[in-house]
């Protein structure tokens, strides 16, 4: 247990991703999609040269509708047959049943005989097997008919294997039925085209051996890759069962031939059904309706060739797809997500690419639809834990935010001052968590009550340690010293000490309630609005101002003294409650403030703070408040 907490909790992350890579490698996750692609390389790379020595006859839709309904009378097939004997073809394939005896099998079999190359099919009751060679069969599903079977040069097995999808894209080259190996009837004809002992077989690793000649690569469950060579129209060279016919009752008759007949000698025919609505068709990785006598011809194309598909099997694959995977996380833990998403966007086209030029050139079918699920699920896995952590970043940063804003707050006061003949009331509102404004009343004796207001250059953090840094010392001052002016100049000294490039707009105000007068000092700060409750107006306070505080320690501050009338109010305020600004960029504006002020003077003093809070922020609604707004509202009873 010591030795595994030891271990880096990333490491046990990236062990268990790669056995879940291996676990989806060895069970072919994603099969649907892998075929779906496998069929979309073939589509994409350019027809397969096709051997001439290959010649399908087609039992068509005019073959059907000149010689009767299907099937056709095997003496037909004993005519065919003695055509291609005169005609000296090589060897036929055909791709029909013949597992019902019939009138004319007499006939036929003579012709078999007659020519003297001719390969039957037979179907099998295909069994896979867990142990030893995969494909075995207990029983013939359908035959041959003894007679013509005793006639024929050889004869093949005609099973296929379906894919999940419903298309044939593998054979079994060979079946195990009663100890012995029957072969796929286009090897079986290739062999005695290649004069080949095709009893002699030794099955390797993915691949089998015939007379020691022969090597065939297979796929990890031994069955064969058919390469089909194109689409039905564009591969093979194709006659009409019908059309051979009556070309050699044309010639025979005098009558000028339609089809130069001499173009079957040596050829290698495949006869088999193709007419509209038999049940010869198949869906393949080109075509969803693909004539079965088709599958034959490209098998015997392929191998004669030697253009195979071969499959990656498991450990290479196993291999590209841990490569994937550890180049995706690489680049999703290297880079931003923008930037990896088109990154892994890049990777996953260039493996694609790569990918599908290897199959096109060399055969090889490598896995291409988990790779690009890996590198999508990567991806998408980075970038959420990303933004989870993001986002547990962001709590604990508003934690420690809602701990600085306590703390700030208790550098404000916690409730007002009670002076006879004075009211005030007051409103702060941050534009983030922390603010850079800061506000202070103190109570200097029984008649005087100093209030002081200020703005910090900035927002946020800084601003706030700034703000709790200026509070304290102006405490420190403001408690010995009743002069506004004396108290900027000693607060600016300090400040100037510590603050490296920012300032403090700030405004000292002490106000005397028996004399009715306040004196006041400002650094820089907003003017002060006054309103004079017997002329019915709002004016501007002019206290001569100097720069604000920080800039320099060798400042001198001024202070003026201006009398009061009973019901006068004043007004402190931060740039952050006149440049409040709308959509349109407009500021909210001093002007507005002030009118807002003298219309609504019948306002006890919380409601008219309230009535410019409730304005302001309907000015501004619909975008951020972009800066902190203080509001300082007192009246002389």
């Amino acid at each position: 247990m010591t030795f595994f907490k030891k271990i880096s909790p990333r490491y046990i992350v990236l062990f268990f991703s790669l056995l879940v890579v291996g676990i989806l490698t060895f069970f072919n996750a994603f099969s649907g999609g892998e075929l779906s692609l496998y069929d979309l390389r073939f589509k994409l790379r350019v027809p397969l040269r096709v051997s001439p020595d290959i010649l399908i006859i087609e039992i068509s839709d005019d073959t059907l509708a000149n010689l009767g309904s299907w099937p056709i009378p095997r003496d037909y097939h004993a005519g065919l047959l003695d055509i291609l004997r005169e005609f000296r073809v090589k060897s036929v394939v055909f791709d029909i049943l013949f597992s019902e005896p019939t009138f004319y099998d007499e006939v036929f079999s003579s012709s078999i005989k007659a020519i003297g190359n001719v390969f039957l099919p037979l179907a099998l009751d295909l069994k896979q097997t867990q142990k030893g060679y995969p494909y075995r069969a207990e029983k013939i599903l359908a035959d041959i008919v003894p007679l013509l079977k005793s006639s024929v040069k050889g004869f093949g097995q005609i099973n296929t294997l379906v894919d999940s999808d419903g298309k044939r894209r593998r054979i079994p080259l060979f079946v195990e039925y009663k100890g012995e190996f029957l072969p796929n009837l286009a090897l079986r004809a290739l062999a005695d085209y290649l004069n080949l002992d095709i009893t002699k077989i030794k099955f390797k690793r993915k691949k089998v051996i015939v007379d020691n000649k022969l090597i065939i690569p297979l796929a990890e469950d031994y069955s064969f890759l058919v390469n089909y060579p194109a689409s039905w129209k564009n591969s093979f060279k194709h006659i009409s069962y019908f059309e051979v016919l009556k070309t050699y009752a044309d010639l025979k008759e005098g009558r000028r031939p339609s089809l130069d007949l001499s173009l079957l000698k040596d050829k290698v025919c495949f006869i088999g059904l193709t007419a509209t609505g038999t049940s010869d068709f198949s869906p393949t990785p080109l075509e969803n309706l693909y004539p079965m006598v088709g599958l034959q011809a490209s098998v015997f194309n392929s191998i004669l060739n030697k253009k195979f598909i071969t499959s990656g099997g498991f450990a290479f694959n196993l291999l590209v797809n841990i490569v994937i995977f550890l180049l995706s996380l690489i680049i999703s833990l290297r880079f931003k997500p923008l930037s990896s998403f088109f990154y892994n966007l890049a990777l996953g086209l260039a493996y694609f690419l790569l990918n599908t030029l290897v199959f096109i050139g060399a055969g090889a079918w490598i896995n291409l639809f988990l790779p690009l699920v890996i590198i999508s699920v990567v991806y998408v896995g980075i970038t959420l834990f990303r933004i989870l952590q993001e986002v547990r970043r962001r709590e604990l940063l508003e934690k420690e935010l809602d701990i600085a804003r306590r703390i700030q707050e208790s550098f404000l006061p916690l409730k007002l001052e009670e002076i006879p003949s004075l009211k005030i009331a007051t409103f702060f509102k941050p534009a983030k968590f922390v603010a850079g404004d800061l506000y202070d009343l103190i109570r200097l004796d029984e008649e005087k009550l100093g209030i002081f207001i200020g703005d910090v250059s900035g927002k946020g953090v800084p601003a706030s340690l700034i703000m709790a840094q200026t509070v304290s010392l102006f405490r420190v001052f403001a408690k010995d010293n009743t002069s506004p002016s004396g108290v900027l100049t000693k607060l600016n000294k300090e400040l100037a000490k510590v603050l490296e490039g920012r300032f403090v707009t700030a405004f000292y105000l002490v106000l005397d309630t028996k004399e009715k007068k306040i004196i006041g000092s400002s650094a820089g700060h907003s003017p002060v609005i006054y309103y004079n409750s017997q002329e019915k107006e709002v004016l501007e306070l002019e206290f001569s101002s100097g720069p604000p505080l920080g800039i320099s320690e060798f400042l001198e501050y001024e202070e003026e003294r201006f009398s009061l009338n009973s019901k006068d109010r004043f007004l402190l305020y931060t740039d952050g409650l006149t440049e409040a600004k709308n959509k349109k960029s407009e500021e909210f504006g001093l002007e507005r403030v002030k009118e807002i002020i003298l219309n609504y003077s019948d306002l006890d003093l919380q409601g008219l703070v309230d009535k410019l809070k409730e304005e302001c922020f309907n000015f501004y609604k619909g975008t951020a408040q972009h800066d902190d707004i203080t509001i300082i509202l007192g009246e002389v009873e």
